[in-house]
């Protein structure tokens, strides 16, 4: 039988990690017969390459390594697909990790599809995002511990976000069937980062079928210095969450007539909370001392077309639901952020109900 999974792993100056998430591969109890890893060198200044090289010469039938010049994530994902030989195909941030058990019982899953001719266009699983001081989020498709949609069962994915049940999918819980992204021309916008949005995004106006599995695979690093997810980062590199959003607005635009009527419902809502999650970043997380009016009504005039038009309807409520003051309806009628101490109240209400939470609902 063929390779079923392909694992595509951007690497950009990550030597001393690759050999954590290299082991939970090779590792595998199918990985010889069924598992190929891609490892993308994006033109590493580190031994990045000859780490992934020597991985390669070990295990010939498991890795292999394509290296190139330096063009963010989104081309290492562009130069990985037209080759995979996988049936499905994943993605691994090097940073990253898949838990072995977990990644054993996936290729056992995959392996029993292909035995019974049954094949699907996205395979969605848990993951767990891991923070500093061993704190860690399970994060499932499920809300509040409730699960409407059976594991190992196949849904006409239309039937699933007509439901509403699911919000988002996100890129650290999808796999998907090579040839659908293939089919589609799937291409990542290159030269920034954040563009895991489309992946977790574009195939879904396209695929057809999904299934959803009880396994907690993929391992999601927070706790890194400079990991573009640190707020820090994502501050200064605010101008490419910009053009992500841009990516999504005209994928959105361009493909609005041939939606259902589900995926017009589902799309709507997710590009609302894409800008609803770029205003928290101008108007939350952003430093005061950075913080510009002018910039943020800029924003405001460059999507109010795309938000008329479509009819999006969107607020920003602090996450506790406790103060129920919105922050964009704030932002419009005073052209300034909340009064610094209502900030401050907000963020220790924020903190203590999101440990509730996660206690509650996440471990």
């Amino acid at each position: 039988m063929a390779k079923l999974l392909t694992i595509i792993i951007p690497t950009y100056n990550m030597a001393q990690l690759l050999p954590r998430w290299l082991e939970s591969l090779v590792n595998a109890d199918l990985a010889d017969e069924y598992l190929e890893a891609l490892v993308v060198n994006d033109g590493s200044k580190d031994d990045s390459l000859i780490v992934a090289r020597n991985w390669e010469q070990l295990y010939p039938e498991i890795v292999r390594v394509i290296d190139k010049p330096n063009g963010n994530y989104g081309s290492t994902i562009n130069a990985a697909l037209p080759v995979a030989q996988g049936v499905y195909v994943k993605v691994l941030d090097s940073d990253d990790w898949f838990s072995i058990p977990a990644l054993n019982q996936l290729l056992n899953e995959i392996v029993t599809m292909e035995q019974q001719g049954r094949r699907v266009d996205i395979i969605n699983t848990h993951f767990t995002q891991h923070a500093a001081e061993g704190q860690y989020e399970v994060i499932r498709y499920n809300t509040m511990g409730r699960e409407p949609f059976a594991y190992g069962q196949i849904y006409d994915l239309d039937e699933v976000l007509s439901s509403g049940y699911v919000r988002q999918f996100l890129m650290h819980a999808l796999c998907y069937r090579t040839d659908l992204l293939r089919s589609i021309g799937y291409y990542q916008t290159e030269g920034i980062s954040y563009t895991d949005t489309e992946w977790a995004s574009h195939p879904i106006y396209h695929a057809e079928s999904i299934v959803f599995y009880d396994i907690n695979l993929y391992q999601y690093n927070l706790d890194r210095v400079g990991q573009t997810m640190d707020p820090s980062v994502v501050v200064r590199q605010i101008g490419q969450m910009e053009r992500v959003l841009d990516s999504l607005v005209s994928y959105y635009d361009v493909h609005y007539d041939q939606l259902t009527a589900s995926r017009k419902v589902y799309m709507k809502h997710y590009i609302e909370h894409r800008l609803r999650l770029f205003y928290k970043l101008y108007l939350l997380d952003m430093p005061r001392s950075v913080f510009s009016p002018t910039e943020l009504c800029r924003i405001d005039e460059k999507y109010a077309s795309f938000i008329e038009r479509r009819e999006l309807r969107f607020s920003l409520y602090p996450e506790n639901k406790l103060l129920r003051i919105d922050y964009i309806k704030y932002w419009n009628k005073y052209h300034e952020r909340w009064p610094l101490w209502l900030e401050c109240l907000n963020h220790e209400i924020d903190v203590v109900v999101k440990w509730l939470y996660v206690r509650i609902f996440r471990r």
